[in-house]
């Protein structure tokens, strides 16, 4: 049965075409730049090529740390078809390994988390211990040169950073979370010490998009005031005093400051990290190439976008509040307040899956305006250069 993106002219674009496309896309500067080129979230050879050179080998946020809080949590998660699991270590540690038996292959955990001691092969019971040791080979002292030493799980790099969890499968990292992220650090959001926000929920999510569809929304708000008018457009932030970042080949930007200094979106009374106007100013950001955090003085929304095919992705997110707010919260109005937390974020992300999905189908067209974009989506465009650059 042939299904709509059959029948999309993009589907089919040679990668070299695609990749002309956005190089000459992304060498003009944002004043005179057009929206991504619409074959670039359709063609299946584009796709293919992102997975190889994105998601196989830049650093992929998976988690928080406070998710897997005790020595043998675990979170399990796929990059690019490839299964991880990422575990606590007695020491405090956290490591990250293939989610693969080490003698014939077989997906060793399937739960997404859970707690365990070991972990055993379903199909032989060869068991590992949390640090991904083989401890136990059942029959395999017949094999007169096995080596229990040099049959433990793959490891891979795991690095933290504001209390989120990385990882990377590529096998020499060219660079590091905390270096390319450090002049962010210290500029803009360590003074919220996200560290320190405690994890309420934790969701997932399929749309019928291009996963990239979903970065370019979350990092404009030009459409916030429109778009969310049951949600995030109760902030009241004016559009005029939107303000994007600098240019990075790592994350991209903007921040605003709403009207009201107290209630929902300021700081609480108790936060001593944050003066003047910080006190009141969101940041929307992306950590490239899909990791996307909306930062407040009482909240944090945060979302993990991976690629399910050219036209669907699947997406983890969460919300973590500062500890002062959590203290608020009566006990016995924990629930209540929790399952309105959950309304609340579920009817965000509505409002902004018809936007996404109406982007992707409108982007098939083979007629087409060049298109625009406002000033406050200069993110876009970053978002573009980086795409171009990575996979150039």
């Amino acid at each position: 049965m042939k299904t709509e993106i059959d029948l999309n002219i993009y589907t089919n674009i040679a990668l070299e075409s695609s990749l002309k496309l956005i190089k000459d896309y992304s060498k003009k500067p944002f004043e005179d730049a057009t929206p991504i080129p619409s074959a670039l979230n359709h063609s299946v050879e584009f796709y293919n090529h992102e997975q190889s050179r994105i998601f196989n080998q830049e650093w992929i946020c998976i988690a928080r740390c406070d998710e897997i809080p005790s020595s043998g949590d675990y979170i399990t998660h796929e990059i690019a078809g490839t299964p991880v699991l990422v575990v606590r270590q007695e020491s405090g540690d956290i490591k990250g390994f293939i989610n693969a038996c080490a003698h014939r292959f077989t997906c060793l955990v399937k739960e997404e988390s859970g707690h365990a001691y070991a972990f055993t092969c379903p199909n032989h019971a060869w068991t590992y211990g949390i640090d991904g040791q083989l401890n136990h080979a059942p029959f395999m002292d017949l094999k007169s040169d096995f080596d229990v030493k040099e049959n433990s799980l793959e490891l891979i790099h795991i690095e933290t950073w504001e209390g989120f969890i990385y990882l990377t499968l590529s096998q020499k990292p060219s660079k590091k979370i905390s270096d390319s992220l450090g002049t962010f650090q210290k500029n803009i959001v360590g003074q919220y010490d996200m560290g320190s926000y405690k994890t309420v929920i934790r969701e997932s999510m399929s749309w019928n998009t291009n996963w990239k569809n979903l970065i370019e929304n979350f990092t404009e708000s030009y459409h916030v005031p429109i778009a969310h008018p049951k949600t995030f457009a109760k902030h009241k932030k004016r559009i005029k005093d939107y303000e994007c970042g600098e240019d990075s080949n790592h994350y991209c930007y903007h921040l605003a400051p709403q009207e009201s200094e107290n209630g929902p979106g300021a700081a609480h009374p108790k936060n001593t990290n944050l003066k003047g106007k910080w006190r009141r100013t969101m940041v929307d950001f992306c950590i490239f190439p899909n990791h996307l955090v909306t930062l407040m003085p009482d909240y944090l929304w945060w979302v993990s976008v991976m690629p399910n095919g050219v036209g669907q992705f699947k997406a983890n997110w969460g919300v973590a509040l500062p500890p002062e707010v959590i203290n608020d919260i009566a006990e016995k109005d924990y629930e209540s307040w929790l399952k309105d937390m959950i309304s609340y974020m579920n009817t965000a992300n509505e409002e902004d899956k018809a936007l996404v999905e109406g982007l992707y189908k409108g982007s098939q067209s083979s007629r087409l305006p060049s298109g625009t974009y406002h000033p406050i989506e200069k993110n876009l465009w970053q978002f573009m250069r980086y795409i171009s650059k990575i996979t150039g």
